[in-house]
């Protein structure tokens, strides 16, 4: 029985490390997180950093501190994904680069995140809020679910707490019950309406359900400035490609590749949009880029046939 027990702590142990080396490097991030319009450090901020190679989370995730500054140290070359949660602020998504080459050093990120509108939540609420959200971060998706309803009917009479709709609907989203996502979203934002992480969240539930038109709606209400984020940018130019509006398409699609300029499916999209505008120089340039990034693509005979068309 001991020997047994032994092996499951060690398979355990090498899964905890297996995960740590995938994301580990020599690189490093650091930022400062301000309140908007105030500019008032924020402490106690959760800075969620995903790094796209390794397809995985780098643990632990830091808390700003008291003056608002986080740093994460031996991260991987490349793009990373980071959020920027703390109950009672409109959450942030964005990506960066991060370059291990030596003498390359990133300047401190500053974000600012906007105080959700409305009264706050109560020590108490946000402590039990803060329970639920790790289990979405551990993808235990349904019993986040049960944990934020119970919450929600708990402090049903607690001012702010329909904020809980968030994390109920990204849960959903999660498990692709975007249906379910969205009405939740919807009462929150009814409450909410200028919260952009609740818009973004209705706008990518109706683009994963195939419904480009409503995500557009959605996705319009955000300003252009405050999307930072590849994978957002790239959906939403997508969209706009389905709807035929070319240049708002053009507008998404470019900042994304300005973000990542080894983002393949956005080269990709771009000289495809600059095909259908007859933009040949423009999507010749856009599509090689994409062949030299991504040889092995499903989509790389596509592009070469129009390179090859447009070349002629």
């Amino acid at each position: 029985m001991k020997k047994t027990i032994l092996i499951i702590l060690l398979i355990i142990g090498l899964c905890i490390v297996s995960s740590a080396q995938a994301t580990s490097g020599k690189g490093k991030l650091r930022g400062i997180v301000i309140e908007a319009g105030t500019g008032t450090p924020i402490e106690g901020v959760t800075v969620k950093l995903y790094c796209v190679k390794a397809t995985a989370f780098h643990k632990p995730s830091p808390k700003t501190d008291k003056d608002g500054k986080w740093r994460a140290f031996h991260v991987r070359g490349g793009m990373w994904h980071v959020d920027f949660e703390k109950v009672g602020y409109e959450s942030k998504k964005l990506s960066f680069m991060v370059d291990t080459r030596p003498g390359m050093r990133r300047d401190a990120i500053e974000i600012k995140l906007r105080k959700v509108e409305g009264p706050t939540l109560d020590a108490g609420v946000v402590d039990e809020i803060n329970k639920a959200r790790d289990l979405l971060n551990d993808n235990k998706f349904q019993e986040a679910i049960t944990a934020f309803l119970d919450i929600k009917e708990k402090f049903k009479e607690s001012s702010g707490i329909t904020i809980v709709n968030l994390y109920i609907g990204n849960a959903y989203s999660s498990k692709d019950e975007y249906t379910k996502a969205i009405d939740f979203f919807k009462e929150a934002v009814e409450k909410y309406p200028k919260h952009t992480g609740l818009i973004l969240s209705i706008g990518n539930a109706y683009n994963n359900m195939n419904q480009s038109d409503k995500a557009m709606e959605w996705f319009k209400k955000i300003p252009f400035e405050e999307i930072g984020n590849v994978d957002t940018l790239y959906n939403i130019g997508v969209g706009f490609y389905n709807s035929f509006k070319y240049e708002d398409a053009l507008k998404y699609l470019k900042k994304s590749v300005e973000i990542d300029d080894t983002f393949a499916p956005g080269y990709y999209q771009l000289g495809m949009t600059y095909t259908a505008m007859s933009k040949t120089t423009e999507a010749v340039a856009a599509l090689k880029k994409f062949m030299e990034i991504d040889p092995e693509s499903p989509d790389f005979q596509t592009a070469k046939a129009i390179v090859d068309a447009f070349s002629k």
